[in-house]
């Protein structure tokens, strides 16, 4: 189908308007959980998104890198969006054990199991934003995530507000954005290009099996974040997880800014690699690279000058006493944003067992860090044991990709 394409710069910046606004909204929620219900309640829904966050990758399967730069178009639309629905299947089931197994509260259970669910409408239209950024048109994205970003928080605010139960606010979010992803997500990418399905087995079953690298990695990189949580909720208790995630939330905007930036760049990577432009990769890769650290140095500077009156304005001063928190969280998450770009590089050039070895080292890295640390620091020690985790994983990284390239661009 003939569409108009739009700019690389124009994408960039539709996807980091939509990206940044969503994760905004997403960022909100932890603030009015306090202001709503409490502390306590904060915790609830930190530890439901930490946990979310670990089948959610089962669920996206680390394809979208893959996705966008196969160039070649090796499989078809409708494949990806076939294997989608198996992926999100199989994570759902094990969320559903995964909590039945564990000792959490019922309250708790619910929590993850239906915030999961709400997870699963973000790996749905993942699925189709990766359509709409193989036709350069990520205005689309832009768009579709400003609506679902005011359709989450403006139900979750009213529910939560009115009935100051959590679980039937999250089932109400859920509904609501599974239910824009169907009218609107579904219905424009099939004026894009064919967006039928493909009941193709052996397609589907080549795809998640040559895909199934980068689910490994995808799982191993979300843990690496989310085992000091798990760890602090289990030593320390959901009222300290409630206030580390309080703080730690904004952290995640200078973070997943820097991510909106570079994300469409995948494309281009995978592109010159195969024409093996070296300069052109270069150049790519050093602005990206260049795009996070301007970001990590305003982040840091905003965060030293206004962070303890940004986290009372936003949480109140019971949050505020914790500020000491927030450049250790700030540096963390630049760290991570530089993470994310190398792996980024890595799938584009299909580099998957460097992007293998260099989670698994950070994850055991951050199992043991964790362990350690939070004992003797408390909330500190998290923060501590992800730097150390996400620098292995970067130095790991760099040495897979120079490897890479030195074989390609001979």
């Amino acid at each position: 189908m003939e569409h108009k394409k739009i700019s690389m710069k124009a994408s960039i910046l539709w996807n980091s308007w939509g990206s940044i606004f969503y994760l905004g909204c997403q960022w909100l929620l932890t603030v009015l959980v306090v202001r709503l219900a409490g502390v306590e309640e904060s915790g609830i829904l930190s530890l439901a998104m930490s946990v979310s966050n670990i089948w959610y990758s089962l669920a996206v399967y680390g394809m979208r890198n893959y996705q966008v730069s196969d160039v070649t178009d090796k499989y078809k639309n409708g494949t990806y969006i076939f294997s989608r629905w198996i992926t999100g299947f199989l994570s759902l089931a094990g969320c559903v054990i995964y909590t039945a197994v564990i000792s959490y509260s019922l309250e708790q259970k619910l929590c993850i199991l239906i915030y999961f669910l709400y997870k699963l409408t973000e790996a749905y239209f993942d699925i189709y934003a990766g359509i709409y950024q193989k036709e350069w048109r990520m205005d689309f994205i832009g768009k579709s995530m400003t609506a679902r970003g005011v359709l989450t928080l403006g139900s979750f605010t009213v529910v939560l507000g009115l009935t100051g139960n959590m679980v039937l606010t999250l089932a109400v979010m859920a509904a609501t954005c599974a239910a824009f992803v169907i009218l609107y997500d579904v219905r424009t990418a099939g004026k894009l290009t064919d967006t039928s399905l493909v009941w193709d087995r052996r397609a589907v079953w080549n795809l998640l099996k040559e895909c199934s690298p980068l689910v490994v990695y995808t799982l191993l990189s979300t843990a690496i974040g989310t085992i000091p949580r798990i760890i602090m909720e289990r030593y320390l208790g959901s009222y300290q997880l409630g206030i580390y995630g309080s703080v730690a939330t904004p952290t995640l905007i200078i973070q997943m800014g820097a991510t909106y930036i570079f994300n469409p760049f995948v494309t281009l990577f995978g592109e010159r690699y195969q024409q093996r432009d070296r300069k052109g990769f270069g150049k790519a890769l050093r602005s990206c690279c260049l795009a996070v650290a301007a970001i990590a140095a305003a982040g840091l500077v905003g965060g030293r000058l206004l962070g303890h009156w940004g986290l009372n304005l936003l949480y109140g001063q019971e949050v505020a006493a914790h500020e000491e928190l927030l450049l250790p969280l700030i540096f963390c998450t630049v760290l991570t944003a530089f993470a994310w770009l190398l792996c980024g590089v890595l799938t584009a050039v299909r580099e998957f067992r460097g992007l293998v070895w260099a989670n698994v080292w950070a994850v055991i890295c951050s199992a043991a860090a964790s362990l350690l640390l939070e004992r003797s620091m408390g909330m500190q020690g998290a923060s501590l044991a992800l730097a150390l985790a996400t620098v292995v994983e970067i130095a790991v990284l760099w040495f897979y990709l120079f490897r890479k390239m030195r074989k390609n661009f001979q």
